[in-house]
């Protein structure tokens, strides 16, 4: 049943239910709310406010390009652009990975890496990211050898058996993914308030579907909706590329139209005393012949400037000025790269612009907000999916399994050595002058090193 169709029912329900006599009463505060809401600058004399034609009379409404598969499909298959701005972050917020935080050995955590390798989980996370930002959600199923007809029943960490884990199983939420409107109760769960159960179109011809547990899949959403919003779009979220449309639309247009002026930037002006009452007044045959006659003296003008021209006819030569316009596109590019929260020297591939300028800042917000999408995208996602991989691998979970993300960027060795010092000065003068013991200097210099590869052998 669609959307659409569900909510035109329970609005007719209800109008049902509520008595014929009974009339709708409205606050003032409502009142004054309808008032404000339809209040705005319009001028029909003038053509403006939302009396203009002009594009930016426009207001903001529903484009619904999300529930367009086909289109997100074709933009980003055919748009070098659109597909930077979905891979580019996805790419980048699995790229540093992370760092195991328990106390195991160097082996054992080996033993985790290798399998987390072989069944291509950093790729498998990353197109799950990538799916979610370009068609608004996907989800990433844990394959679990054995269970493959009780997909519907809640994963069950302590019966679990060793070498179990097979890998993720990435579906997209164009693939034909419903999400129950059973949603989990628990207040404990960290899915509470999101569907119970994930129906997924295995075979769309032969009509097969497995329900799936929620414990068992991997949930991602790239950009969260309201409430209300996220229950209309069946509790996913929207595509990335549907805030951008607009802007993505006149950075291509104003790169072709650019193109198309380098075609014209020489035109010539060809005048014929007689052109326009030919063309009115003659027939089909002698309009034809013009027509001929023209595209015959166009072909035969040469490079050396020679053109065969009538006696009464001139021709005149106006070439095109582009002052001005890498600006206007510069203008697009910096919109674009704005809109989509990458820096221009990322998302265009150029050198910063500007007077003693680096980039490091707008690095540096870009990689602030990769941070971000770590914290609500995978980690959530690691929270669910290493204590499987550690009860394959290791046949138990241990008390203290935790990680960090490695950091995204990569500093020079004398910055590190600088950092280095300063992280851990504090704790050997707290050592030397007996405030702390020396394990737990040890333990605070361990974890402040992790993170910059330092003290890491300890």
């Amino acid at each position: 049943m669609s959307r659409n169709r569900k909510r035109s029912r329970s609005a007719a329900a209800q109008k049902k239910r509520r008595p014929a006599d009974q009339k709708r009463t409205i606050s003032p505060l409502a009142q004054a709310r309808l008032l404000s809401g339809v209040d705005g600058y319009s001028n029909p004399t003038a053509f403006l406010g939302e009396d203009s034609d002009l594009i930016a009379s426009g207001i903001f409404v529903r484009s619904g390009l999300t529930a367009q598969p086909e289109k997100l499909t074709a933009a980003y298959r055919e748009s070098w652009l659109a597909m930077r701005i979905i891979d580019t972050p996805s790419e980048d917020v699995t790229r540093s990975w992370y760092t195991l935080t328990c106390h195991m050995d160097e082996e054992d955590i080996n033993d985790l890496k290798r399998l987390e390798a072989r069944h291509s989980v950093k790729r498998e996370l990353t197109d799950a990211i990538r799916w979610a930002r370009l068609y608004g959600g996907s989800l990433a199923v844990i394959v679990i050898r054995g269970e493959e007809n009780c997909l519907d029943q809640p994963l069950d960490l302590d019966a679990l058996p060793p070498d179990c884990f097979r890998g993720l199983l990435v579906i997209d939420r164009a693939e034909g993914v419903s999400p129950s409107l059973e949603l989990v109760s628990d207040l404990d769960d960290p899915d509470f308030g999101l569907p119970m159960y994930y129906t997924v179109d295995l075979d769309l011809e032969e009509a097969r579907s497995v329900r799936i547990h929620h414990s068992r899949v991997l949930r991602f959403v790239s950009r969260e909706l309201p409430r209300n919003e996220m229950i209309l779009e069946n509790f996913w979220g929207p595509s990335e590329l549907e805030h951008i449309w607009d802007e993505l639309q006149k950075r291509s247009a104003t790169s072709a139209n650019i193109a198309q002026l380098i075609f014209q930037a020489n035109v010539t002006t060809l005048k014929m005393s007689d052109f326009g009452e030919s063309m009115a007044l003659g027939t089909d045959t002698a309009k034809q012949a013009i027509l001929d006659m023209i595209a015959q003296e166009n072909r035969i003008r040469t490079s050396y400037g020679l053109q065969l021209l009538s006696k009464d006819d001139s021709m005149e030569n106006h070439s095109y000025s582009f002052s001005g316009l890498s600006d206007v596109y510069e203008c697009f590019m910096m919109d674009m790269a704005g809109a989509c929260e990458i820096p221009a020297t990322k998302l265009f591939g150029r050198s910063p612009q500007g007077f003693q300028s680096t980039g490091e800042s707008d690095m540096r917000n870009y990689y602030e907000m990769i941070a971000g999408l770590q914290e609500r995208l995978l980690r959530p996602a690691l929270d669910k999916l290493l204590p499987v991989m550690a009860i394959s691998c290791w046949g138990f979970l241990p008390d203290d399994l935790g990680f960090i993300f490695n950091p995204l960027t990569t500093e020079s060795p004398d910055t590190m050595a600088e950092l280095a010092n300063k992280l851990s000065l504090p704790v050997i003068e707290a050592f030397k002058a007996g405030l702390i013991s020396r394990e737990d200097a040890v333990a605070e210099l361990k974890a402040r090193g992790e993170p910059y590869a330092c003290w890491t052998m300890i």
